[in-house]
């Protein structure tokens, strides 16, 4: 018996791999949709006999008994694009992964579905599965979260700064998150999650960019904002003073989305100003940047800002550029002196 049916699956696995026609794989759909056959030939267009025939031929080209198994192939053909795969597979690409995964649902974002990697790293004891999002993660993405929710727009954050996995008095960690949007019949129904643990990478990374101890007390003690990127474009350390201007991040990748929430523009005519990669492509090249004026909007105050930006690429021992030390000063304006 036990030799049978590892004859079956053997069969089942070499026949799934062959291409459906058209009209056997939205048979196939429509049958994981629960469909009987009378429905699904009104749909189709097709006689009730013809829908029987495809689902007799499609029992018998995946080598399964019952319309249930059917859907079950459907449903990994949604998920991994192919039905040629070990059913015990799939608990490796999601409940297994390595890679931190959780399905979200509604306004609120409450958890259906986590896997050990996610509730490794949340951090906490309790079933994660039928809480809301801010409830497990006061200060965690809810504002992008809700951004994917309404605009239905996939979102990537780079260097996400948060305490998953993170153990009592441990520095916060860093990760690259996937929000993306999962379709319901009145627009966004869900968001999965996809994070993975950058911490080591960035952390190597500003090491090479960072000033030594002396240098870095130092820096905190110049009243102009200082904001140091490595290659990247990626905030490697801001003073106190920019702390005060641009808070506490996390910190997005300079880039032209990025740059959008500040609103720069030409200080004298108002206008915009290049785009900010070919700013920051000309530091990289070794241009360095002197008395830019620019207006500018600081999310973390609020309020518009008159600015003068100074920028200096910063060399490794061979004379390449490594990263760029920015400086930004507010401009008290004349009407402010009354």
């Amino acid at each position: 018996m036990k030799e049978q049916a590892g004859t079956q699956e053997t069969e089942r696995r070499r026949v799934r791999g062959r291409r459906l026609t058209d009209r056997q794989a939205l048979v196939l759909e429509l049958v994981a949709e629960g469909l009987e056959n009378k429905e699904i030939a009104h749909r189709m267009g097709l006689s009730e006999q013809a829908v029987k025939e495809h689902v007799s031929a499609l029992l018998h080209r995946l080598a399964v008994r019952n319309r249930a198994a059917l859907a079950e192939i459907a449903t990994e053909l949604k998920i991994v694009g192919t039905a040629d795969l070990d059913p015990e597979w799939l608990s490796y690409i999601f409940k297994r992964s390595p890679v931190m995964t959780a399905i979200v649902r509604g306004p609120d974002h409450v958890f259906v579905a986590v896997n050990a990697a996610y509730a490794d790293a949340s951090g906490t004891t309790s079933e994660l599965v039928g809480r809301a999002f801010r409830d497990v993660f006061p200060a965690g993405a809810v504002e992008a979260l809700d951004e994917v929710y309404t605009t239905g727009e996939p979102r990537l954050l780079h260097n996400f700064r948060g305490r998953w996995g993170r153990q009592q008095g441990e520095e916060d960690g860093y990760f690259e998150v996937a929000l993306q949007p999962l379709p319901g019949a009145d627009g966004v129904a869900g968001i999965s999650i996809l994070a993975v643990d950058m911490t080591d990478a960035v952390r190597t990374r500003q090491r090479s960019v960072e000033p030594s101890a002396e240098e870095l007390a130092l820096l905190d003690l110049v009243p102009s904002a200082i904001v140091v990127l490595d290659r990247r474009g990626a905030v490697a350390k801001v003073n106190r003073a920019a702390q005060t201007l641009l808070g506490d991040g996390p910190f997005r990748e300079v880039s032209a989305e990025t740059a959008k929430d500040y609103r720069v523009r030409d200080a004298v005519t108002g206008r915009d100003l290049p785009p900010v990669q070919e700013t920051l492509a000309r530091l990289l090249r070794g241009e360095a940047v002197r008395d830019l004026r620019v207006r500018m909007f600081l999310p973390f105050l609020g309020r518009e800002a008159s600015v003068r930006i100074d920028a200096e690429p910063l060399r490794a021992a061979d004379g390449a550029v490594r990263a760029v030390i920015a400086s930004m000063t507010e401009l008290v304006e004349q009407s402010a002196l009354g």
